[in-house]
């Protein structure tokens, strides 16, 4: 069975990052552990909303290509199968588009959509969950909780046990994706 990326977007007060990183809350994470700060740019790729509304996300990530095909789910709350293996990743895009399997171009006949770069901050909580906190370079912040998980309903049932249990600093009422934010700031893609 194929591994799938499990993940829901969070609001969350920028005031209450400090009591999170400490873990004082209440009631604090069982534990805690900070796994960095890192910094990259993403150039996402489409031709005329072709992938997006196929539920396939396609970008380049620091020049690697990944390409994330939504399971099952909506735009915060959401199961992917991750690829990045180029050339299945070709051969996903030339599904959609046979005249791309000719074409020799570094962006595989797509179009970029919108570039941005991306300050992340990681850790695991509870010795399962990932917690990443995302600010981007045009004023956008959401947060993301992920689980690695065969079954996609049972981890969003966990996530949405630990997100009820430490509700002081997960507020999933309102998120919103980078994207959408992107989007909403600059206007879509023709």
């Amino acid at each position: 069975m194929v591994l799938l990326e499990v993940e829901q977007k969070f609001s969350f007060n920028p005031l209450l990052r400090n009591a999170f990183r400490r873990n004082k809350g209440s009631p604090p994470f069982l534990s805690l552990t900070s796994r960095g700060t890192q910094r990259f740019s993403d150039a996402y790729f489409d031709r005329g909303n072709l992938f997006s509304n196929n539920g396939i996300w396609i970008r380049k990530r620091e020049g690697a290509w990944e390409l994330k095909k939504r399971v099952e789910g909506s735009f915060t709350r959401t199961a992917f199968e991750e690829i990045n293996d180029y050339s299945r990743i070709q051969k996903i895009v030339g599904q959609f588009l046979p005249d791309t399997l000719e074409k020799k171009g570094d962006n595989l006949g797509l179009d970029i959509i919108c570039q941005f770069t991306t300050t992340r901050e990681s850790f695991l909580a509870d010795e399962k969950f990932s917690v990443m906190l995302d600010s981007t370079d045009f004023g956008h912040a959401v947060g993301e909780i992920e689980l690695l998980h065969e079954n996609a309903q049972e981890a969003h049932r966990d996530i949405d046990v630990f997100m009820k249990k430490y509700s002081w600093f997960f507020d999933n009422s309102r998120p919103k994706g980078k994207l959408t934010a992107y989007f909403e700031k600059f206007g879509s893609p023709a």
